[in-house]
């Protein structure tokens, strides 16, 4: 989870990517269940979420401090 996180942070443009490929896809079922096209709409750009790189980071190393205390 803790590497997801990461790749996520630091690879440009990737959350925004997947934000669109989903809204698209409920765009796609929508339409189809209900047989009326849905308005497009704005979507919000991202930027850079270099927060959940480290939260990432901090995951993976909450993750092992726990592992070896015990």
């Amino acid at each position: 989870m803790g590497t997801i996180l990461i790749v996520i942070g630091l690879v440009p443009g990737l959350l925004e990517k997947w934000s669109g490929a989903i809204s698209n896809l409920a765009e796609a079922l929508l339409s189809r269940f209900y047989g009326v096209p849905v308005a497009t709409r704005n979507r919000a750009e991202f930027g850079e979420q270099r927060w959940i790189g480290a939260l990432g980071m901090a995951l993976i190393a909450l993750s092992l401090y726990l592992y070896t205390a015990r």
